[in-house]
């Protein structure tokens, strides 16, 4: 059993695992095979903006460079340069694929989509989380320059994903550096995203006797779903931790009263006022697994 590698402790690393996937990882050649199996043994999470673009695949289609990391451009050969593209574009099929022969309700797999109505939850989450993801999403706004992205989609991705992992407290980002980055020590792309919002990135190394214990863990767990060969295969895994001082709290009873069940289900109805800047002192903290 698969289950026997998982370490036999009562330290709350045993307990179920919450990570949301980086969009760029998901959009990747690796994200379907590793969220279907990684969501054996882990609570997994996407966001909302990944299901806008694979509901447009056949624009992203023509336009894949929308959407492929661009890491350090004048590092790349016109052949990387190439070789991302096509990997965006068989990355774009795949899920394609993987959407229609599976339903992804039965998969440990949730998001928070434009309403309450279009997000699937886990049984135990209070619907308090969306109107808090709403806030601190729509907080990040006003930091992404819109030249930012006339030519690339994945901002608002990383802006998608950073809020929820504020949202949700205890969950850890999965991403990747590209090759390039991986050469140089930089940071994933996510990162650079977040410190043009001026929120800085920290580089953990295995010295770091917590690293050195979650580091340990997310091994066990990819030897466990056998996703252990995408290391071996070259992929550069990266957990990035985000740490906000204060992320805000909905008010659900506010709610309440403000909004009848038919305007819970509208699309993006308006969500509550952020009481204080949740990002002051937010930092981000990475390692490669």
């Amino acid at each position: 059993m698969k289950y026997d590698l998982l370490p036999k402790t009562n330290s709350p690393l045993s307990q179920p695992q919450i990570c949301i996937i980086d969009p760029a990882l998901a959009l990747s050649v690796h994200g379907v095979p590793l969220i279907q199996q990684l969501g054996e043994v882990m609570e997994l999470w996407v966001v909302r903006e990944l299901w806008h673009i694979l509901d447009s695949s056949p624009f992203y289609l023509q336009h894949p460079e929308l959407i492929t990391p661009k890491g350090i451009n004048s590092c790349r050969t016109a052949k990387q340069e190439r070789v991302a593209l096509e990997e965006t574009l068989w990355s774009l099929k795949r899920w394609e694929q993987f959407r229609m022969e599976n339903d992804l309700a039965r998969l440990n797999l949730f998001w928070l989509g434009d309403s309450l109505r279009e997000s699937l939850l886990p049984k135990n989450r209070n619907l308090e989380i969306f109107w808090q993801w709403e806030a601190l999403a729509k907080s990040l706004d006003s930091q992404i320059d819109e030249s930012q992205t006339i030519d690339y989609i994945l901002p608002l991705a990383f802006r998608d994903t950073i809020a929820l992992a504020a949202s949700l407290g205890s969950a850890f980002i999965l991403t990747y550096q590209q090759e390039a980055d991986f050469e140089k020590n930089l940071p994933p792309e996510i990162c650079k995203a977040l410190q043009f919002w001026g929120i800085s990135c920290q580089v953990l190394t295995p010295r770091d006797s917590f690293v050195s214990v979650e580091r340990d863990y997310l091994r066990q767990l990819l030897i466990s779903t056998a996703t252990i060969k995408f290391l071996w295969a070259g992929l550069h895994l990266t957990v990035l931790h985000l740490f906000v001082p204060e992320s805000p709290k909905a008010n659900v009873l506010s709610q309440k009263l403000l909004f009848s069940p038919s305007d819970l289900a509208d699309d993006r109805a308006d969500s509550p006022k952020l009481q204080n800047k949740p990002w002051i002192g937010a930092r981000g903290f990475w390692y490669l697994v």
